[in-house]
């Protein structure tokens, strides 16, 4: 399975992507997403994007958000990183991770929560890829 984020716009402190939930041949949820603002990081503590890319996925319990989470990691982000998947709807919600939502606007996603207990029915505790474009207009 692979999840594709596809940035598309910057808002005040954040960023804005619409995601695809991709199976065998078929697209299985989509939905938006809210970054950190740019640039692209990999420095610890900037509470900025990491950078466009592929990624891994190892399955982490958040005592944040007392779940288990998906975190993102790859040769330049490494796991201690805990770039996470999960809900929230404004950029002072990142904390550099990856917030879902069923709708957006200049604002922040929306229906994060919902989004969220979705998305995981599809990905929990299986094999994912998730691929980070930068597609600005």
């Amino acid at each position: 399975m692979k999840l594709i984020i596809r940035r598309y716009k910057n808002i005040d402190d954040g960023t804005i992507g619409k995601f695809e939930l991709v199976g065998v041949n078929t697209v299985l949820m989509t939905g938006y997403t809210l970054e950190s603002a740019g640039p692209d990081t990999t420095a610890r503590g900037k509470d900025r994007r990491i950078p466009a890319g592929l990624y891994s996925v190892v399955w982490h319990k958040s005592p944040k958000f007392n779940r288990v989470v998906p975190v993102l990691y790859n040769e330049q982000v490494p796991k201690d990183r805990y770039i996470e998947i999960h809900a929230g709807n404004y950029p002072k919600h990142t904390e550099g991770c990856i917030l879902v939502g069923k709708w957006a606007n200049d604002e922040g996603v929306f229906e994060s929560v919902k989004t969220l207990e979705a998305l995981l029915s599809f990905i929990q505790g299986k094999d994912l890829e998730v691929e980070i474009l930068n597609e600005f207009g």
